[in-house]
């Protein structure tokens, strides 16, 4: 039965069994509009590879059996799409981490930048002295032509001045690692 009357009789069956094929197919996949283009999907394959099928057992029995292996087949793609799409969630966290933990830094060392600025140039040249050049007190001192206890009070200055000018990004860094300690 090939043919207009063939289109006909896939009609019947199709107003007949779709509900039912569209339960057994959301039975599968959890999701009705998908069940329902899944039942369609199937009618519309028996349609254009009419002459290509040969059912030997019945129509619904074809039916039920094509509709069960289109549901598996799209739950298994659609399985491994959720796990793409986790993949790519997960990454796009982490780079989103990175891009923070990035501009937190990038924040910070104008923040630094800034608050050295602020200070007074000999107090300055003292703090980059110990804090980048890694001399010692005495070894500043040596270097300056200063006494150690100059150097001590100007690094107790510059270190007080920093603390103030950075304590609005240290307060929001504790407060952030705070949340994460679970």
């Amino acid at each position: 039965m090939k043919g207009k009357n063939y289109i006909d009789a896939l009609e019947h069956v199709f107003k007949t069994h779709y509900q039912a094929l569209c339960y057994a197919a959301n039975n599968i996949v959890n999701d009705q509009n998908a069940a329902e283009d899944i039942v369609q999907d199937v009618f519309v394959k028996l349609i254009k590879k009419q002459n290509a099928i040969e059912i030997t057992s019945s129509l619904k029995g074809y039916l039920f059996k094509s509709v069960f292996n289109t549901a598996l087949n799209y739950s298994e793609r659609n399985k491994r799409m959720l796990v793409v799409e986790d993949d790519i969630l997960e990454l796009a966290a982490g780079a989103t981490c990175e891009v923070d933990e990035y501009l937190e830094q990038v924040e910070l060392e104008d923040r630094i930048a800034r608050a050295m600025n602020a200070l007074p140039p000999k107090c300055r040249s003292i703090f980059i002295l110990n804090r980048y050049d890694d001399l010692k007190y005495k070894e500043i001192a040596q270097h300056l032509g200063i006494s150690i206890k100059t150097v001590e009070n100007q690094m107790g200055k510059a270190l007080k001045k920093m603390r103030l000018y950075l304590r609005p990004h240290i307060l929001k860094v504790a407060s952030v690692n705070s949340e994460r300690i679970p």
